[in-house]
C-alpha cells in the first residue's frame, strides 16, 4: 500500500501541478474512510458506508487556490444512517438529489494574507471550520462519529455555501483568534435539487445570509471561544401561526489539554420559535498514547417548547482507535441514543437504541 499510494501522489501533483507550474506550488493530503454500523433495533438494517476526502492547495503568489473534494457511497435504505440520523456524521455527505452518492467539489476557495497570521477566504466553504472548532471533536475520520460530537446541533450551519471568511489571530499582542463568515443561507445540500446552479443563485426566494462570529483565547493548554450566529432565510414558525422568522443563536467551546489527557465541552442555544433544538450542552474526553486513542462522550440536545410531544435526546458515545500500520487507523465505537430525532415520528427506532461500529480509516 505505501508504494501505491505514493504512485497515487506522483501522478496526482504532475496531473494538477500543469504547464507553467512548479510542482513544489502544490500540496495535497486526504484520507480514505468506511464504516460498519449496527443497531440494537432489528428494524434498522446493517449499514456500511465509505468516503473519499482529497484536499489541494496551490500557491499563486501569496495567495493559495484551496480546494476540497469529496466522496460518497450511497447510504442504505433504511440503513442507520438513515433511520439514526445522529449516528454517523460521515455518512450522506456528498449525495445527489436521489440520495445517491456522488464525487463532488465541496469546497474552492482562495486564501488570501491580511496581516501576519489573519488570513481572508473567498469561494464555497464550509463555514464548521471558522466557527465551532474542538482540538478534539471536529474529525468523524479519526474521533468521534455522533453529529452532536463534531459540531454543536444548535448552530444552523449551511452546508458547503457561497461567501467569505475571515480566521487567524488578531494583531492586538494577545493569544486572541477569530473566526467569521458570510455566507449564503442555503449550501450545496440545502438546495432541493443538490445543484451548483441553485448554489450560485443567491437571490432566489426564500434565502438569506448565515453570518456568524466566534472569538477564541488560545494557550498551550487551555482554549476557550464564544460566539454567535444568525441565518435571514424565512424559517416558518413551529407553532403553526403560518409567520417566519430567522434563526439565531449562540455557542461556546471550551477545552483543556494536559500530557495525554484532554477535555472539550460544548453549549449552545438558539430560538426554539423555529429551531427544533433549542439547546445543547455536551462533553467530550480523549486520552491519547500516541498514536493510540481513547474517547468518551456524553450531550443532551433540548427539544423547543413550541414542539410539544417532544422529548429531549441524550447521546453517548465510545470509541478506541488502534493503528495497524502508518497512518492506516482501526476504530472500534459504541453510542447508546434516547429518543433518537427527539421522537423518531415516522420512524420505527426504539426508544432507546445502541449502535455499534468499526471504523477503518487511512491517511496520506
Amino acid at each position: 500500500m505505501p508504494a501505491a499510494v505514493g504512485t497515487v501522489r506522483a501522478a496526482l501533483a504532475l496531473l494538477l501541478a500543469g504547464p507553467g507550474l512548479a510542482a513544489q506550488q502544490l500540496e495535497w493530503s486526504g484520507g480514505v474512510t468506511a464504516v460498519g454500523q449496527l443497531a440494537s433495533d432489528p428494524r434498522v438494517r446493517d449499514e456500511v458506508v465509505s468516503s473519499l476526502d482529497l484536499f489541494f492547495d496551490l500557491g499563486l503568489g501569496p495567495v493559495v487556490l484551496a480546494t476540497y473534494i469529496e466522496a460518497n457511497t450511497t447510504p442504505f435504505g433504511g440503513g442507520v444512517s438513515q433511520l439514526i440520523g445522529e449516528a454517523n456524521t460521515d455518512a450522506g455527505t456528498a449525495v445527489d438529489a436521489r440520495r445517491r452518492g456522488r464525487v463532488q467539489i465541496s469546497e474552492v476557495r482562495l486564501v488570501v494574507p491580511v496581516v501576519a497570521d489573519l488570513r481572508a477566504h473567498a469561494g464555497i466553504l464550509d463555514a464548521t471550520g471558522y466557527l465551532d472548532v474542538s482540538r478534539i471533536a471536529n474529525d468523524e475520520n479519526l474521533f468521534f462519529l455522533g453529529v452532536p460530537f463534531v459540531n454543536n446541533p444548535t448552530i444552523e450551519f449551511p452546508d458547503y455555501a457561497l461567501g467569505g471568511a475571515l480566521e487567524g489571530t488578531l494583531p492586538v499582542g494577545l493569544p486572541l483568534r477569530i473566526g467569521a463568515t458570510f455566507l449564503s443561507s442555503h449550501g450545496l445540500a440545502d438546495n432541493p435539487n443538490v445543484s451548483y446552479a441553485q448554489l450560485l443563485d443567491l437571490g432566489e426566494e426564500g434565502k438569506g445570509v448565515f453570518v456568524g462570529t466566534a472569538l477564541r483565547w488560545v494557550t498551550p493548554g487551555a482554549r476557550v471561544s464564544v460566539g454567535g450566529w444568525v441565518n435571514t432565510a424565512e424559517h416558518p414558525l413551529l407553532a403553526g401561526s403560518g409567520g417566519t422568522e430567522q434563526s439565531r443563536g449562540a455557542f461556546s467551546v471550551v477545552g483543556w489539554s494536559r500530557g495525554e489527557h484532554a477535555l472539550s465541552a460544548r453549549a449552545g442555544v438558539a430560538n426554539g420559535s423555529v429551531s427544533v433544538v433549542r439547546g445543547f450542552t455536551g462533553v467530550t474526553y480523549l486520552f491519547v498514547r500516541r498514536p493510540n486513542a481513547l474517547g468518551l462522550a456524553i450531550g443532551r440536545s433540548f427539544a423547543s417548547d413550541d414542539t410539544p410531544g417532544l422529548s429531549d435526546v441524550t447521546h453517548a458515545e465510545v470509541f478506541a482507535r488502534r493503528r495497524l500500520y502508518r497512518e492506516i487507523f482501526f476504530t472500534a465505537s459504541v453510542q447508546r441514543i434516547v429518543n433518537s430525532g427527539f421522537d423518531a415520528s415516522g420512524v420505527v427506532v426504539a426508544p432507546t437504541v445502541w449502535v455499534g461500529g468499526v471504523r477503518l480509516s487511512a491517511q496520506f
